[in-house]
């Protein structure tokens, strides 16, 4: 994804809302509340059939993973437009 990010529009950049942003942060933070809890319920012998959990993990993985970066990325143009206005 961030390859064919960077073919096409890689400088086109577009500004969020906050609550936007407070909305993907949020779901970053879901995300990766559920991978520690099925972590946990691994840990602890309990849990789903493994091929069933080990793919809704690796779903979950990658979509926490994503959203983590554009996180990142907001909170990072976001401290820069804050040091500049100052």
């Amino acid at each position: 994804m961030n390859t064919l990010a960077a073919r096409f529009n890689q400088h086109t950049q577009y500004p969020i809302p906050h609550a936007d942003y407070l909305r993907l942060q949020h779901a970053h933070n879901v995300g990766v509340l559920f991978l520690d809890m099925l972590d946990a319920q691994a840990c602890t012998g309990q849990g789903y059939e493994p091929a069933h959990s080990q793919s809704f993990a690796s779903v979950v993985a990658m979509l926490t993973d994503q959203l983590g970066k554009v996180v990142a990325t907001c909170e990072s143009v976001m401290l820069t437009d804050k040091e500049i206005m100052q």
